[in-house]
């Protein structure tokens, strides 16, 4: 105990300009000191394991050992400096295997939750990020200011690949900019992968001459194995798309980062979909926030990211998901004690375009607006699909709404003269 605390507890350590800096939330099993169970998940992670060895050079053991250099017993918070030759270059699982591995196994510990990680600048300049990013998919769309309009084709799984086409189809000429597949729709025997590009890529480029607006369509490349995945992405481009969506948690970082050097060729944009993420995340006591994800699918390189909404249907504080929001936008972010945000600087690395998505329909556009602002894709389901009058008008009222907010017109004056909000208010409130 006295040994692990000489070694690793230094509260009068200044973090190094090219340490990787980690929060965690720590609660030690009973009858364990806080001092000691943050000493062991130093070691764990690091350059120690659970007896005294002799296999590491002083000097190295020196150069190497993480240095806990702050510790909050009212909030039982740890910050924990790492050494960067700990880390393998470019290389997120075997970051996480570190900041985030054993560490969650040790019997002397209750809960453990990794809250926050600040990368430094070396570490930033050895990854891409996005290559399109929020500049690079407005410039797409040629939608400079707006917030962008999304929908997930309903139900999730079922519809033949005609019928999601088609469905695709009626919400494009309501207005919606991106049609996506959801998160368990791959290649079912129903609806093949396939079948579903060629048809829905066929009525994006009708609806486009129609409406004059650019469209575009995600199709989910998650597959059994990156060989896979990769096929289902070159076959997209082959079809003429130019957007790719990847269940993130499920497939893992190898996969992700796998398809984000591959798209230096492919030149999609990449959807990244959260889902399985709050099996790590939604314990505010233990496992992995959700804006730690956040921040190394920016670093990996996806262009836009499921962040939740603050309202609707999914779990997540408005704080919190502003947080993952300003991790994914800024270019600098500041530290944040109270919220357990550490400083970023995001270097040369692109913004990704956030995504609010879960349980909203066309009354909460204004909310929306004033949550996230400008920059965020609203995405919506059933309050696009569940409309009265159908998909086309869901989708009309989509615009409508987002009209009325832009022009700080109140949605219930606006709906006098427009049927499909008129028929959303009165359906949703």
């Amino acid at each position: 105990m006295e040994r692990m605390r000489e070694e690793y507890i230094d509260l009068e350590y200044e973090p190094a300009r090219d340490d990787l800096v980690c929060e965690y939330y720590v609660v030690p099993a009973r009858g364990i000191e806080l001092e000691k169970a943050c000493a062991n998940i130093a070691g764990e992670s690091s350059i120690d394991t659970w007896t005294d060895i002799l296999t590491l050079s002083p000097r190295l053991a020196k150069k190497l050992k993480p240095h806990v250099f702050d510790l909050n017993r009212e909030t039982n918070t740890v910050k924990i400096a790492y050494h960067l030759d700990l880390f393998e270059g470019n290389s997120v699982p075997q970051l996480l295997s570190s900041i985030a591995g054993n560490i969650f196994s040790m019997k002397l510990l209750t809960n453990l939750r990794l809250q926050d990680a600040s990368f430094p600048q070396k570490v930033i300049k050895g990854f891409q990020g996005p290559k399109f990013g929020i500049p690079g998919i407005r410039k797409l769309l040629n939608v400079k200011d707006r917030p962008l309009c999304g929908t997930i084709v309903k139900p999730k799984v079922g519809l033949s690949s005609e019928k999601h086409a088609r469905i695709a189809y009626e919400a494009w000429l309501g207005g919606i900019d991106l049609v996506k597949d959801d998160e368990n729709l791959t290649n079912q025997t129903f609806n093949p992968f396939e079948k579903r590009v060629i048809k829905t890529l066929k009525l994006r480029d009708k609806a486009e001459k129609e409406t004059g607006e650019r469209k575009v369509y995600a199709a989910n490349i998650t597959a059994p194995t990156c060989d896979e995945m990769l096929r289902r992405g070159r076959f997209i481009k082959e079809q003429g798309g130019e957007y790719a969506m990847i269940d993130i948690i499920p497939t893992g970082f190898t996969a992700l980062q796998t398809l984000r050097e591959e798209n230096e060729t492919l030149d999609l944009i990449l959807h990244a979909h959260r889902c399985m993420h709050s099996a790590m995340t939604r314990n505010p006591r233990h496992g992995i926030s959700m804006l730690v994800i956040a921040k190394l699918v920016r670093l990996v390189g996806l262009d836009q990211l499921h962040i939740g909404t603050a309202i609707g249907k999914m779990h997540g504080e408005k704080e919190e998901v502003l947080s993952i929001r300003d991790s994914c936008v800024l270019d600098h972010v500041m530290e944040n004690r109270r919220l357990n945000v550490l400083e970023q600087d995001w270097g040369s690395i692109k913004p990704v375009f956030p995504v609010a998505s879960g349980g909203l329909q066309p009354t909460m556009v204004p909310k929306l607006i004033e949550i996230f602002g400008r920059d965020v894709i609203m995405q919506f389901g059933g309050g696009i699909h569940a409309h009265p009058l159908g998909t086309r008008a869901g989708a009309m009222a989509v615009r409508q709404a987002l009209d009325a907010a832009l022009s700080e017109t109140s949605l219930e004056e606006y709906s006098r003269t427009h049927k499909e909000l008129k028929v959303a208010t009165e359906k949703w409130g």
